[in-house]
């Protein structure tokens, strides 16, 4: 039997790396995809509606942000929660949090949300929000995923989304 020199011995075993990496690398992204076929929801549309807009429109209630959330994944979404973290310059000053109505949301199906803002800091202060979206899958393991939010503007009272915003699935599973 011949002796491997340290070249072969430096080859095959980078050789045999390599195939570890990409069959971990493969199985990483199938699980993944797996997940996002299984939840992948979007943000339909989202609309700020301030203290003006409110009156123009004959509101009572000043302050909200009304949208629309598609499942477009294959599983159902259980118990779909949504909160906003509002921010100005100097950083974050305060979330509200609502579900959604239905708060089960099956495969293709839609839900929509009205989140009432509340807190005066926030009304008064906020400059921009982002959104999170909780549920839970069929064994009630919780999931989450960010969606884009806006801007909110003096006198705002239009829609500050863009259409298709996949938020996906960003926790992989559990969230306990």
């Amino acid at each position: 039997m011949k002796a491997l020199s340290n070249i072969e011995i430096f080859g095959l075993s980078f050789v045999l790396i390599t195939i570890l990496v990409l069959e971990i690398s493969l199985h990483s992204d199938a699980f993944s995809q797996e997940n996002k076929k299984k939840y992948d929801m979007v943000l339909l549309s989202q609309n700020f509606i301030g203290k003006s807009f409110a009156n123009f429109i004959g509101k009572s209630f000043a302050d909200e942000i009304v949208g629309e959330i598609l499942n477009n994944g294959t599983d159902i979404a259980k118990s779909v929660e949504i909160s906003a973290v509002f921010y100005n310059d100097s950083g974050i000053i305060g979330s509200e949090s609502s579900r959604l109505d239905p708060t089960t949301i099956n495969s293709g199906d839609r839900s929509v949300f009205t989140l009432q803002l509340v807190d005066e800091v926030i009304k008064s202060n906020a400059e921009r929000y982002e959104f999170t979206i909780k549920w839970q899958d069929e064994h009630s393991i919780d999931y989450f995923a960010r969606l884009t939010g806006g801007e909110i503007a003096e006198n705002s009272g239009g829609d500050d989304s863009g259409g298709d915003d996949s938020g996906g699935d960003d926790s992989g599973g559990d969230d306990n």
